[in-house]
């Protein structure tokens, strides 16, 4: 079970404050016991399914490649980022068109031994046709269209597209990309949980970690970062810097940039999201967080580092007089890193929340993720914000497709 613990911030759970937004309150509770994309996880038999059919499409394929970006990337790929290098069952995610990396990487596969798993929900994508369409052409320049096809699976809406009519033309597996689930929320989805399968996680806890939020959220207190933004007070907030200490949390904080900002980010408001990692970042970016500007509020993400990994050479370390790394591991030292970083800021009266994760498996991720939807979806509409478009990135691609055709 992950804990939420919040410092130096102020009492949000007067009376005055609950009758204040009372009636709001009740309006973002409805918006996410409705919400698709979150009760989906109450949905065992489409889980049952997607299982079945995703393990059908994986038998004699040694290896996987994910096409998509945003949102039909991030989560699986966060999902998948939990796991230990060695277990990830070689699965490989795309989500950029950088030219020559992607051909470098691609010309380097075996085509025929690979599945690749195609998502785009309005199935128009530019980058995610692009990727498909590269694939393709290395495909028929080896003859080796027809095996190719076999080896697709297409995640999108079932209607009319580009993805979905090559997916049908082609005889290739199809799955549907629900309508009412917007790609940045769709990681509890076939979008998510299809890559996670191929990588060899527990799916089915998954879900269970987010159906403990999703039936307490109350108790986690998922709009209280919401309260807090809403109404500060002696600090103007600009930024929410989210540091996460562990490798396997990276592709968690690039997933969670998306679905803050993408979803915040409107009509002049907002907060903008960072992401930092915890060690390497203590050594780049700790001074400005400390003596720069106060307008950022800290979220720590952290988990048990204690007595794992290697042990550090005791005879090194006691020649060199570095006494405090005698008999202890290389957690140990995360471990005490991360403990003195909150420890400080807490000191210099920082705001601060530590989000503690005991361990970090499949359960646990389905939990933070969970939380992470509840809490932008209320501060949305805290700031009185549309959580679900993204009306400004529109004008981009218009533009990309008019610079394309000149």
């Amino acid at each position: 079970m992950i804990k939420l613990n919040y410092h130096n911030t102020q009492d949000i759970k007067n009376s005055d404050f609950e009758n204040k937004y009372k009636l709001l309150d009740q309006k973002i509770d409805s918006v996410i016991k409705e919400l698709k994309a979150l009760n989906i996880v109450f949905d065992n038999n489409l889980l049952n399914e997607t299982i079945t059919k995703t393990q059908r499409f994986a038998k004699d394929k040694k290896k996987f490649v994910v096409l998509g970006t945003g949102g039909s990337n991030l989560g699986a790929r966060a999902l998948v980022n939990i796991l230990d290098k060695s277990f990830d069952k070689n699965i490989y995610f795309y989500d950029n068109i950088d030219p020559i990396n992607f051909e470098k990487s691609l010309r380097s596969f075996n085509i025929k031994d690979i599945g690749f798993v195609v998502i785009s929900k309005s199935g128009s994508t530019p980058e995610t046709l692009s990727q498909l369409g590269a694939v393709i052409q290395i495909a028929s320049e080896y003859n080796m269209l027809e095996d190719l096809y076999s080896n697709f699976l297409f995640i999108t809406e079932f209607k009319s597209s580009p993805l979905f009519n090559i997916a049908k033309k082609n005889q290739s597996m199809l799955l549907e990309h629900n309508k009412d689930i917007g790609g940045r929320y769709s990681v509890f989805s076939n979008v998510g949980i299809v890559p996670a399968i191929l990588a060899g996680l527990d799916t089915t806890e998954i879900h269970n970690g987010a159906k403990e939020i999703i039936n307490n959220y109350p108790h986690y207190e998922c709009f209280r970062l919401a309260r807090l933004f809403k109404d500060q007070v002696n600090t103007d907030f600009s930024s929410s810097i989210l540091m996460t200490y562990s490798d396997n949390l990276y592709f968690f904080g690039k997933w969670y940039l998306q679905l803050w900002a993408e979803s915040i980010g409107k009509d002049k408001k907002g907060i903008t999201p960072i992401h930092s990692v915890g060690t390497t970042d203590q050594h780049s970016q700790l001074q400005l967080y400390l003596q720069g500007p106060s307008d950022k509020f800290f979220t720590f993400i952290t988990t048990d580092h204690y007595n794992k990994g290697l042990k550090i050479n005791n005879d090194t370390m006691r020649d060199a007089g570095v006494e405090y790394l005698i008999n202890k591991k290389m957690g140990d030292l995360m471990e005490a890193e991360q403990q003195a970083t909150i420890q400080t800021f807490i000191n210099n009266g920082f705001k601060i929340r530590n989000i503690h994760l005991p361990k970090i498996n499949a359960f646990s991720i389905g939990s933070l993720m969970a939380l992470s939807i509840i809490e932008t979806i209320a501060a949305c509409l805290y700031f009185d914000v549309n959580p679900f478009d993204q009306p400004a990135v529109e004008e981009g691609k218009v533009l990309t497709k008019e610079y394309l055709l000149k």
